[in-house]
């Protein structure tokens, strides 16, 4: 049998099999509340229960799953309250990176921004949803980037994955593009005219929605 020590390539069986697990959770292939199987996880890669267990222990611990005593692993369910206090950090820290991208871009990284943020509106006129997810992505992640604080992007990845599962379908709403990219207009141009304080206050509300985006997270994954 592997054990816990073998590399593949230059990662670890625990962290291979803790990384594909989040990934399953954040694209809501394995939803909140579900049991995790060790024999099944352990079968599905090919290894022993050890590598699995210490996977789920890590998973625990970035709040992705709970280890229940006598019954095992099942993926994290947020409570209400839980996934509101998620909005409220993750908008308070991707203000922080907006505040800070405003003054640390580089002249690349400005005009990168300038061209995925042309390129989204072209995206929304054609109603191309998937492509605008992407390019949504891209626009937060340059920022997160152009914050030039690594620590403040793991923290930002972080609650980003804790959310991934119940944020995964946003685009899809009637209108959600318009919006989202309306939103974006305001934090472009503060970052490119160098206004930090600007740039903070439109990415809080772009994350957080002015509290809609609390109501419609809260209510479409506690629904039932």
């Amino acid at each position: 049998m592997e054990n816990t020590v073998k590399e593949v390539g230059t990662i670890n069986i625990p962290e291979r099999v803790r990384r594909q697990i989040a990934l399953d959770i954040e694209n809501g292939l394995r939803l909140p509340g579900t049991a995790l199987d060790e024999k099944q996880i352990a079968e599905q890669f090919g290894v022993s229960r050890t590598p699995v267990r210490e996977a789920l222990l890590m998973l625990a611990m970035q709040k992705l799953v709970d280890i229940v005593p006598r019954s095992g692993a099942i993926v994290h369910r947020p409570s209400a309250d839980e996934l509101i206090a998620l909005l409220e950090l993750l908008g308070e820290l991707e203000g922080v990176a907006a505040r800070l991208a405003a003054s640390r871009m580089t002249r690349e990284q400005r005009e990168l921004l300038a061209q995925i943020n042309q390129h989204s509106e072209s995206l929304v006129r054609a109603g191309e949803i998937k492509a605008y997810e992407q390019a949504n992505l891209e626009l937060h992640t340059l920022i997160q980037k152009g914050s030039g604080n690594f620590i403040l992007q793991e923290d930002i990845v972080a609650a980003r994955s804790r959310l991934a599962n119940f944020r995964k379908n946003v685009f899809e709403r009637p209108g959600r593009i318009s919006t989202s990219f309306a939103e974006h207009q305001p934090i472009v141009e503060a970052i490119l005219s160098n206004r930090s304080e600007a740039a903070a206050d439109a990415m809080r509300d772009h994350i957080i929605g002015k509290g809609k985006a609390f109501t419609d997270l809260v209510l479409v994954s506690h629904a039932g």
